[in-house]
This record gives C-alpha cells, structure tokens and sequence, in this order.
C-alpha cells in the first residue's frame, strides 16, 4: 500500500513552474526526509491524478523525473517505489556497448548517393523479374498449400526430399553426384555460407577468400571473426599460390562468372586450385550462384569428398525466394544440418514443395533462357559504348550472357570516387572497395547488364565516362600539386 497521503501536497495552479515540476520536487522532498523510505510505493499515476484533481499527463511527467534522477524505479507488480535519497541514476542507454565484438566488426557501408531521376542502374547483380512468370507461380504455391496437409508440418531436417532429389537430378547433369540425403535446404545461400563458417571456423581461423570477391561472403568471414587470406584474382581465376604451406579452414571460391570481376576460372587453374587447398587442409566451398555453363568440371565434381557445392535460386530466378542449398559429403552435411536446426529449424516447407514442382516441370530453363538472350543483347551493347566512350579502360567479363564487367581504371584513381561521381550523374555502380577483403580502396568498379534498360545503357556509360575523367583529373592535379 501506498504510504503517500496526498492531501499534504501543495500545488500553485497560478505559478510559473509546470505543476509536473512542482509535484516531482515535492516528492523528491519527502524522500530525501526520510518521509517515503526506501520500497514505500508511490499511487498509480491514475490514483494520485484524481487525489489531486490534475491531469494523469501531469503525474506521469513527474514520476518520469524522479526516474531519471534515481529516486524511484519501476518494479513488476509494485509498480513505481521508491529507491531511496541519494541513489545514483541509471546509467544512459548507449547501443555501441552492448554490442558483441563480431557484430562490431561489420563496418557502416554507406553507398554513393544517385541522383534523381536514375539514369542506369549497373550496380545490382539481380535477375529481371518480367522473366519470370509469376501467375504460373502463384498458382502452383496455392494449388500445393491447399492440397497437401503435410506441409503444414515440420519438414525433415535437410529438407522437403521431393525438392531435394530434384537438386541432386539437376547437379548429376554436371557431374556432382549426390544423394538426396547429401543434400541439405537452405534459406538462400547466404544462409549456407553463413552456416559453413558457424560449423568449421572459430575467431582467428584461416580462412581463403578471392580478391576482389562477393561482398556478403566477406561480411559473414568479418562477423565470424576469421582471418582473411586473399587469392588475388587474373584473368584465370584466383592465385592458389597463397595457400601452399598455410593451415586453412575453408576456402571460399567462385569458378563460374565470379562476382565481381566475371571470370571464369579456366581447367588448368581449377587442379592447381584443389591441390593447393587439399594441401592446406581446407574445405573447399565452390558458389555456384549460376549453373556451371563453361563445360569445365565443377570443383565438387572433381573432389566430392572436400569440395562443398553452394547453390541458390536468388542470383538467375527471384532473390525474394530465398532457397538455396549445400550439397556435400554426407558427414559434412549432417554438422550443417545440427547448426540449421539450432537456428531456424528449417526453410519454409510450401515454398519447397512448389519450387520442386516448377524445377521438375523445367520452367526455370525456360526462364534461364529468355533472360540469356536478353543479358546477351544487353552485355553487347555496353561493350560497344564502353569501347566507344572509354577506349583506354579495359575489363573482365561481359562477354555473352555474362553480366559483369570489372572495369579497371587507370592507376590512381578511386574506384569509390569513380561511384559517387557516378551516382550524383544518376548513374549506379558499384565501387571495388565493397569487394576487398582488407576493405581498401581500389582503382576498380563492378557494372553489370543484368536489369539494365537495354535504351538506358548508352547515355548510363557516357555519364560514367564523365565520372571516370573528373575523377581522373582531380588525382592528376593532385599529384601535380608542389609540395610546400
């Protein structure tokens, strides 16, 4: 019960001072006389407002002062009592310190400001959505949820085994044989890669990575804690000569169109690839975000016992889908599968079973094919104008239905300015400091044809080619300036 008698209070409606402000150093007077000692329990807000005649507002701006100077507190079932005269306030909220020291290395990526109206936008690795034919879709996901009570329940712990006998048929088609039960669903790949670190890498672990490489994975590597060790990529694919007499956890690639230069990795280099990795005692995780299309053997082809294969829907059909999956040695796929569990339980079960039926009927080859065509029509068309508008830089990729261009700039000039140079032109590209494993910045950027306008690509490459000069004259000037 409440040892406040309010009818000792004495409130001037006609002062200056708020009547919160009165109440709150009225009260604070009787604490600090001992008249409410410590644990006495203030009236609720609604019972002291009507003791008083005030408004409740009134009340609870006052109790909210006594709070911020630590005079009372809020207790579960108490309500507001009393903490006694004297007691220090409560230390302030501050985020940055409750943080855990894995989330704290995940640096502010603050992206180059484009300017309205959007000119281009080459800066986004995603697949055009009007090739996908979503009524068809739609209609599948409603007819299997309706239909089929078993999916309102759990699935098995790897995966919906209709979905993932389809996969396994689908890798066999390349060579990378896998049962169904070597197969675990994911929830994307980002989800897959996430969980290959939180199952065989702890802080400080050696982890190989290709410079440049895919900006998420380099993300996942920082909040894992793992060390870096970059395979600087060349027209062949990564040097695996980093990796030779160095103990290494896990050794993430890309061989097929790898992000962000576009590079194939040729045959050659995928054996002196494995080899190195093997010797450093590494997992090998192979991200094939496309279907491997060169005709060389998939690294999981060549080493199925080490070679983890990670693939995904979001990269070629609809990012919003976000299934993926890792195929692997049965032993490694049954550690992932334990962390998944512990984490999510498992991918949604309906959207499972409607992507198996759309992968059986064979409506992604159908997409894959229309958008093929289309990435080709557009890849040719930016190579023409980046030939036209900025004949001294040279690039990777492009070529066919290859949508990336790694264009590499000349010497001196940031590819970080070279974006945000763009980007106040309305033109989005992305800079090559979002791919570096060390986070520097590098005389690079990424473009790719993938969702571009096909009548947005010339104008988009000539205002980057305005960008590419400014950028380019500054460095120059500033070299050039003596130095006093």
């Amino acid at each position: 019960m409440s040892q406040l008698d309010p009818t000792h209070f004495e409130l001037d409606r006609g002062a200056t001072s708020p009547l919160s402000d009165q109440l709150s150093d009225e009260l604070q007077r009787r604490i600090e006389g001992g008249l409410l000692p410590r644990d006495s329990r203030l009236p609720t807000t609604r019972e002291l407002a009507a003791s008083l005649g005030i408004n409740r507002g009134t009340v609870q701006a006052a109790y909210r002062r006594l709070r911020e100077k630590g005079l009372v507190e809020g207790r579960v079932g108490s309500g507001t009592v009393v903490r006694g005269a004297g007691a220090p306030p409560p230390p302030p909220f501050r985020l940055g310190e409750q943080l855990s020291q894995r989330a704290a290395t995940l640096p502010d990526e603050p992206r180059p400001v484009v300017a309205s109206p959007l000119v281009a936008d080459f800066s986004r690795l995603t697949p055009d959505e009007r090739f996908f034919p979503f009524e068809d879709f739609t209609r599948t996901l409603s007819e299997t949820w309706s239909q089929r009570r078993d999916l309102w329940q759990y699935a098995p712990p790897l995966g919906l085994e209709e979905l993932r006998d389809e996969i396994a048929r689908r890798l066999g088609e390349h060579g990378i044989v896998r049962a169904s039960d070597e197969i675990l669903v994911t929830s994307g790949a980002q989800q897959g890669l996430d969980l290959l670190f939180r199952t065989f890498t702890d802080p400080a672990d050696l982890v190989a990575m290709e410079s440049p490489t895919y900006s998420g994975a380099l993300a996942l590597a920082r909040l894992s804690e793992a060390a870096i060790l970059p395979l600087e990529m060349d027209e062949n694919g990564p040097d695996p000569r980093p990796l030779r007499g160095r103990r290494t956890k896990l050794v993430y690639v890309m061989p097929e169109r790898q992000n962000p230069t576009g590079v194939t990795m040729g045959e050659s280099r995928r054996v002196e690839l494995l080899e190195a990795a093997l010797s450093a005692g590494a997992i090998v995780v192979e991200d094939g975000y496309e279907e491997p299309e060169s005709g060389f053997s998939p690294l999981a082809a060549m080493e199925p016992e080490r070679a983890v294969w990670l693939g995904t829907l979001s990269k070629d059909l609809v990012p919003g889908f976000r299934i993926g999956w890792i195929a692997a040695a049965r032993p490694i796929v049954e550690r992932l599968a334990r962390v998944k569990q512990a984490a999510d339980f498992q991918t949604p079960v309906p959207l499972q079973a409607a992507i198996a039926a759309f992968l059986r009927a064979g409506s992604d080859r159908k997409i894959r094919a229309a958008r093929a065509a289309a990435v080709t029509e557009r890849s040719s068309a930016m190579g023409r104008a980046l030939r036209r508008t900025l004949p001294t830089v040279d690039w990777w990729g492009g070529e066919g239905a290859n949508p990336l261009f790694w264009l590499r700039l000349p010497a001196g000039v940031s590819g970080r300015r070279v974006a945000e140079a763009a980007g106040a032109r309305g033109v989005a590209v992305a800079a090559g400091q979002d791919f570096d494993p060390r986070g520097e910045d590098r005389p690079e950027v990424r473009l790719s044809a993938s969702r571009v306008e096909r009548s947005d690509i010339e104008p988009g490459i000539e205002r980057l080619a305005e960008a590419v000069g400014e950028v380019e004259m500054r460095s120059n000037a500033a070299l050039s300036a003596p130095v006093v």
